[in-house]
């Protein structure tokens, strides 16, 4: 009785394989200064509309690019350097860039976690590393919880 339903399910379950092939009658691709692929004998390719999106079946479909532009966005620089690197006692964060303000640093170990934090206040801040064992560290550079800039220190 098992084996009889197994074929049985496993006979109709192909079937449904056979509903995602479609024989064209002709098909191919042109080039030129773009590039074009069309197919001749697609049976139909339906495409479903709607506020939040589409949805399209069919064989070819068409690729859409879209390029989203919001004219309020910002992206914000920072023109900062630090040295020296490799370093012993301390790290100094030059910044040139004085319009930015609120900035703020991090600096993680290899494993994520906070090793030493504080506030960017002026053009060349200096960072006490004397004391942080020697490895490998990530000092992030933000404003507002915004990430600017990201360096990688080593220390000895």
């Amino acid at each position: 009785m098992k084996a009889t339903l197994l074929a049985v399910i496993c006979s109709l379950m192909s079937c449904l394989f056979y509903g995602q092939e479609v024989i064209p009658v002709s098909g191919g691709n042109a080039m030129g200064a773009g590039s074009v692929s069309y197919t001749v004998g697609q049976l139909m390719v339906v495409k479903n509309t709607a506020n939040n999106g589409s949805v399209a079946q069919g064989i070819q479909q068409s690729i859409e690019l879209f390029t989203l532009v919001n004219p309020t966005l910002k992206t914000l620089t920072l023109k900062a350097v630090m040295f020296p690197n490799p370093t012993k006692d301390k790290i100094i964060l030059s910044l040139t860039d004085n319009t930015l303000t609120a900035l703020s640093y991090k600096i993680y170990d290899v494993g994520g976690r906070v090793v030493k934090k504080g506030k960017v206040n002026q053009e060349n801040t200096s960072i006490a590393m004397k004391y942080v064992a020697s490895g490998v560290y990530i000092l992030k550079v933000a404003q507002n919880n915004k990430q600017l800039k990201v360096f990688k220190i080593i220390k000895n």
